[in-house]
């Protein structure tokens, strides 16, 4: 599972310090199913919305500065 493609998506999350099981929390969107979009299948609209929202959230270290 280490060597997933470094997609935009990814990119970003992990820019974020956010792990897959956290943006699983905040969206409600499956782990595997986020491995799957990360890997550059399109989400629906619903979750591309939900990503976003979530990717936006500020993370516990960045809302404690």
């Amino acid at each position: 599972m280490g060597d997933a493609p470094h997609t935009p998506l990814r990119q970003i999350r992990v820019a974020a310090g956010l792990s897959i099981k956290e943006v699983e929390r905040r969206t409600g969107i499956n782990r595997g199913r986020l491995s799957i979009i990360e890997r550059g299948v399109p989400p629906t609209p619903e979750e591309a919305a939900k990503i976003l929202a979530a990717l936006r959230e500020p993370t516990i270290d960045a809302a404690a500065s």
